[in-house]
């Protein structure tokens, strides 16, 4: 029987397909789109727990006047991939990859700071993300885990993002089938 829905159980299993999709090297606009649903979820659910997100981080370093859901989650692509109302013959660009491996992070590092725990896909796409990323990451303040990331994922910057995603979901596959990892208290299963 499946398990019962709650805006966490959601938001996980929208943001576990996302990145299972994402590492097989799927449709961006599928990947962002659940990954943005996901994220709007967790947004909210952590406003209302209290918890000091990377989303509320976010929101202090950008311009008072400017907010974070409209301007950087939602426009342009978010709405275009919704809505057909007013723009019914509109065109777009290709929403951009290093805007959807964004979303996607924002949203797993939301996640994990709510719960405190979550599914090895969250877990391995954290770590992927600051390997193929690491000028978003404050050097200093995260030494040790740009190190850890980078053990897992080898010269990302000189490889293809089509490599990259690969060997995203190569290092998926040996996590899921990692006993001691899968039995951490801190690790959750995406769909159970």
């Amino acid at each position: 029987m499946d398990q019962r829905l709650t805006k966490t159980v959601v938001a996980r299993r929208q943001l576990a397909t996302a990145i299972r999709l994402h590492f097989a090297n799927g449709d961006a606009v599928s990947v962002y789109s659940l990954a943005a649903n996901a994220w709007e979820i967790i947004d909210v659910l952590c406003q209302k727990a209290g918890v000091e997100s990377l989303s509320m981080q976010a929101r202090e370093n950008i311009p008072a006047d400017v907010d974070l859901k409209k301007k950087y989650i939602n426009s342009p692509h978010r709405n275009f991939f919704k809505h057909a109302d007013s723009d019914f013959d509109k065109e777009l660009d290709p929403i951009p990859e290093a805007q959807v491996d964004a979303v996607l992070f924002l949203a797993v590092e939301d996640y994990i700071r709510l719960t405190k725990k979550s599914p090895v896909e969250f877990q391995v796409f954290q770590i992927w993300y600051l390997a193929a990323h690491p000028e978003k990451v404050i050097k200093t303040a995260l030494d040790d885990v740009i190190t850890i990331a980078a053990g897992y994922f080898p010269n990302m910057n000189s490889m293809p993002r089509s490599q990259k995603l690969a060997i995203g979901a190569q290092v998926l596959a040996k996590a899921e089938g990692d006993n001691e990892l899968q039995g951490d208290s801190r690790t959750e299963s995406a769909f159970g």
